[in-house]
């Protein structure tokens, strides 16, 4: 089972969705929630200086793409720069209602993201990232 996962999204109804699927579905025992890129990124550098303990760090990311302050692609930029030793090993999984096949386009070459999944991250979503997680040997994969 994955310990924690961080939810990037910035609409609470999606995030309420993500925590009951994740929690009934026993694909995760934690999950986190940042509203924002920001948000996001201000929790990784409390892990990387040891305000927050790094039992905490998460094992995947969920990642919507349109968020006000700082979207999913701005974030990816800035994790990866500034948090490497995170971005490297964190498989992370965009969660979009984005109809937009550029959007499509862009996750599917993007080597930071495992794949482009609809929302809500439902049993069927789930299943489909177990798949994903398990094809590239991530550990703690239910």
């Amino acid at each position: 089972m994955i310990k924690t996962i961080l939810s990037i999204e910035d609409d609470r109804g999606t995030q309420l969705l993500n925590k009951i699927y994740l929690k009934e579905s026993g694909f995760c025992s934690h999950m986190l929630e940042s509203w924002n890129g920001h948000q996001a990124l201000s929790f990784f550098e409390k892990l990387s200086i040891g305000e927050e303990p790094m039992e905490n760090c998460p094992q995947i990311i969920l990642l919507d793409i349109n968020m006000p302050l700082m979207g999913g692609w701005e974030f990816l930029n800035h994790f990866e720069s500034r948090f490497p030793q995170f971005a490297t090993s964190m498989p992370i999984f965009i969660l979009s209602s984005s109809i937009n096949p550029e959007d499509k386009e862009k996750a599917n070459n993007d080597p930071r993201v495992m794949c482009m999944l609809e929302k809500p991250f439902d049993f069927e979503q789930i299943e489909i990232a177990k798949r994903i997680l398990m094809q590239f040997k991530v550990e703690d994969v239910v």
